[in-house]
């Protein structure tokens, strides 16, 4: 029996892996809005899409833990899926802070079972976006930006205001909101990439919201995107260890050489260190820099090169899957984890706190 909450969440999404994604995953390396809201649903049965909401609108309070290990097991199995997950429940916590823990109409009777997605980086507390917000007697949105959007429902919105940030909740289907999805040869290839256009876009008052100040969403979502690098790692190292033991070469199973050696060690420490990166930051109670992701996928990304020369030329051949993940991680950097960008950030809130 499992000993704890987290272990059973292991479980079940192993078992999920196997029955749902597995036989499907070669399937996953293209957009397909069908085969993403069936695995969704799958994910929702199993009550990891709902960990950001207060119970008393349908949420599930789950320990870190758990919660670390619901986004490992979705990074090692569909990266895209999990890179879905975290900007749900980012969007769904932002929503849920800023309205104060209680949920307004529509929200407290649809979020637990919709599909959420924010407009943009869940990792930045105060972010940088393309939308406008006028007030004119009426409430008015418009504006453009690059983004990934998971078939969401709604869509959790940055704009500003007369210089302040705010939260606008739209409705994906709306006649003012288009999306042009644009063809890709990155990674996470289950869900569309492209520009995300509002049109003066008329908006309810309750659905506009103060801009949480705590930055502790981003907080969280530094975590869970960290958990998913790990879960990337985890797979990397699996799979370059498994190759090693079976290939026989020079005389010698490959692992037995140094070169191989000095290759897969350096994985197998990359996942050790996310782990512990991973759970220190979920633990956190404080505002979010990204500086925790931003690390991670420096190791992700190093690690698929390993991991690719672990394999020699099949590495770069989709049969054994390593290119794949090198291409979620690169595709994650580029999207949302921009870690060249956090790090000077990071380095620059140090100085400034050590001059204090």
């Amino acid at each position: 029996m499992p000993s704890s909450d987290a272990e059973m969440f292991e479980e079940t999404l192993r078992a999920f892996r196997k029955r749902r994604i597995e036989p499907e995953w070669e399937k996953l390396n293209a957009p397909d809005s069908e085969r993403y809201r069936a695995l969704w649903q799958g994910l929702h049965d199993l009550g990891a899409t709902a960990f950001s909401l207060p119970e008393d609108s349908g949420g599930v309070t789950l320990d870190t833990p758990s919660r670390f290990a619901i986004l490992r097991e979705l990074g090692a199995a569909s990266p895209a899926l999990a890179f879905g997950l975290v900007s749900h429940v980012s969007a769904l916590a932002l929503l849920g802070e800023a309205s104060a823990r209680r949920l307004p109409e529509p929200f407290d009777t649809e979020a637990a079972g919709a599909r959420f997605a924010l407009a943009g980086s869940p990792l930045d507390p105060l972010p940088e976006t393309g939308f406008e917000l006028v007030s004119n007697g009426s409430l008015s949105l418009s504006g453009s930006q690059r983004v990934a959007l998971t078939y969401p429902e709604w869509i959790a919105v940055p704009a500003r205001e007369s210089g302040r940030l705010r939260l606008c909740v739209v409705r994906a289907n709306e006649r003012a909101v288009r999306f042009a999805g644009a063809p890709s040869s990155h990674g996470l290839r289950l869900v569309p990439f492209g520009e995300l256009t509002i049109d003066h876009l008329a908006m309810r008052p309750e659905h506009v919201f103060s801009w949480p100040a705590s930055g502790r969403v981003a907080n969280e979502a530094d975590g869970l995107v960290t958990a998913l690098l790990t879960g990337m790692a985890d797979e990397l190292a699996e799979r370059a260890g498994r190759y090693a033991l079976e290939r026989y070469q020079g005389g010698k199973m490959i692992h037995e050489h140094d070169a191989v050696q000095q290759l897969t060690g350096p994985i197998e420490l990359a996942r050790r260190a996310l782990e512990a990166l991973a759970l220190a930051t979920l633990d956190r109670d404080a505002a979010g820099d990204g500086g925790a992701s931003a690390f991670g996928v420096e190791l992700v990304r190093r690690s698929g090169l390993d991991a690719i020369q672990t394999f020699g030329g099949y590495g770069y051949m989709e049969d054994f899957r390593v290119e794949r993940y090198l291409r979620d991680a690169n595709t994650l950097e580029t999207c949302w984890i921009h870690a060249s960008a956090r790090q000077r950030a990071v380095a620059r809130h140090r100085f400034a706190e050590m001059a204090r």
